[in-house]
């Protein structure tokens, strides 16, 4: 088999062989539809003979289509007839899998306790999520289930109201995410400023970016604790280039210490990081092929 995931950044693919990625190799997502579908041509050419075809996408699918949740990251995924395109290039069968929901799975997978009720949130470009609920992956209607980057956030984007790509006002991926880090530290400094620089300036001590990460991690641990509160979770894993960057799953637990301790759950970084995509959907299709 081989897998893919497919984000707002990257593309990332491998073969699965026997419960381990093989040949991994990663690329820049590219802006226009046209390179996109060459770039996925020439994985193609690069990974013939899958047999199986698992795709990690960002998005919301029904396991033929993907629709973007939010329009500003790739515009052109609106109904997007993406297995039917892959089919046609692999020729064989093509499951499709919510990246964040692909990422929760291989984090469960990969956890030696394995707890029942799992969150991921995956802190990148966008804010995504998945759920593990009594021991199994919980997608939901459409693969809606766990998005809590479109969630409305408690605390508000420091340079005021934010209208979300999905279409809701201050969601948490315009608190969050990597785009809203770098949105909000070049209103208030006037530079444009990337995420990374706002990390930087974050353990230099600058005050403009130790609030801005301190309210993004403030936004996340209140979204935690809601969803505890609605769901009773065991423990949450912390994915994505926002997440993993140094310091920010320590801002999350210090934010969650300010909470009442009932909302307080296990915090972790995600044991697979940048290969938990890609491992969640060959062991999703796996389960998927022996259920029938």
């Amino acid at each position: 088999m081989v897998v893919l995931d497919i984000g707002g950044t990257k593309i990332a693919v491998a073969r699965w062989v026997k419960g381990t990625l093989r040949d991994r190799k990663q690329i820049g997502m590219p802006a226009r539809e046209s390179e996109w579908r060459s770039a996925i041509q020439s994985i193609a050419e690069a990974f013939p003979d899958a047999g199986r075809l698992g795709v990690a996408v960002t998005g919301s699918t029904d396991g033929r289509t993907i629709k973007a949740i939010n329009h500003n990251v790739i515009s052109y995924w609106n109904g997007y007839p993406l297995a039917p395109f892959l089919q046609e290039l692999w020729g064989c069968p093509v499951y499709l899998l919510n990246d964040a929901q692909a990422a929760a799975w291989g984090e469960f997978v990969a956890s030696g306790r394995r707890p029942k009720n799992l969150l991921f949130i995956t802190l990148s470009t966008g804010v995504g999520g998945g759920l593990v609920l009594n021991g199994g992956l919980f997608m939901g209607h459409l693969g809606m289930a766990g998005h809590v980057g479109h969630v409305t956030s408690r605390v508000k984007p420091l340079d005021g109201d934010s209208l979300c790509g999905c279409g809701r006002l201050n969601c948490i991926e315009t608190v969050a995410s990597g785009v809203a880090l770098s949105r909000q530290a070049s209103h208030i400094t006037g530079t444009s400023m990337e995420a990374a620089a706002v990390f930087a300036g974050f353990h230099a001590g600058d005050p403009i970016c130790l609030r801005i990460i301190s309210t993004a991690a403030l936004a996340v641990a209140h979204q935690i604790a809601d969803t505890h509160a609605t769901l009773g979770l065991e423990e949450v894993r912390i994915g994505g280039s926002v997440g993993l960057a140094i310091g920010m799953i320590e801002a999350i637990v210090s934010a969650q210490k300010s909470l009442p301790l009932l909302f307080q759950v296990p915090i972790r970084r995600a044991a697979l990081q940048a290969d938990a995509g890609l491992i969640g959907v060959g062991h999703w299709v796996d389960q998927m092929e022996t259920s029938f």
